[in-house]
């Protein structure tokens, strides 16, 4: 169904129909990668662990580990399920959890070296997966497609997550 606009709004037509082609592209995307990416490690491909532990990988370099609520933010999931989430990935040995010497309640997040392993062992499976994927195409399509990645990839940077729909106030937990 489409929706409908109290004004003709030549913008709000060309949004709904982006937004369709976004939810089409995503459950296609969505499907295949379940499919496709079905490694059985520590952690599944397309898993929300795998989602922490790459979320935790990319802030590597930094100088301070991510606390437990701008992990949960920045996964938009509870705290409380971060919590569980994270004490089966410690026990897994694949991040660690870091009380604040002078806060106890303050408590940070890192990926260990394991947790990087096995990062770059997901990593390559999918690409080699992906690589066995694409032999199907020709090599017209193939750079068809990497043009549009590139495109996507550029465009999906502006995607405003933050919009009244996606966004909850929760009060802070002690995990500030």
């Amino acid at each position: 169904m489409k929706p409908t606009f109290q004004k003709s709004d030549t913008n709000s037509e060309i949004a709904v129909n982006a937004g369709i082609q976004f939810i089409d592209f995503t459950f296609h995307f969505f499907n295949m990668a379940k499919t496709l990416f079905r490694h059985e490690n520590q952690v599944r491909a397309n898993s929300l662990a795998f989602q922490a532990i790459l979320e935790l990988s990319q802030l590597e370099g930094s100088s301070q580990p991510i606390s437990m609520s701008d992990l949960a933010d920045q996964l938009r999931i509870p705290k409380q399920q971060l919590t569980k989430l994270v004490n089966d990935l410690e026990e897994k040995q694949l991040v660690t959890r870091v009380h604040n010497k002078t806060n106890r309640r303050k408590v940070h997040i890192s990926i260990t070296p394991s947790g990087q392993s096995l990062l770059a062992e997901l990593h390559q499976a999918m690409l080699t997966s992906t690589i066995q994927a694409l032999s199907a195409y020709t090599n017209n399509e193939l750079l068809e497609m990497a043009q549009s990645l590139k495109s996507l990839n550029r465009l999906i940077e502006k995607f405003n997550l933050d919009t009244p729909c996606n966004t909850k106030k929760e009060s802070r937990s002690s995990y500030d």
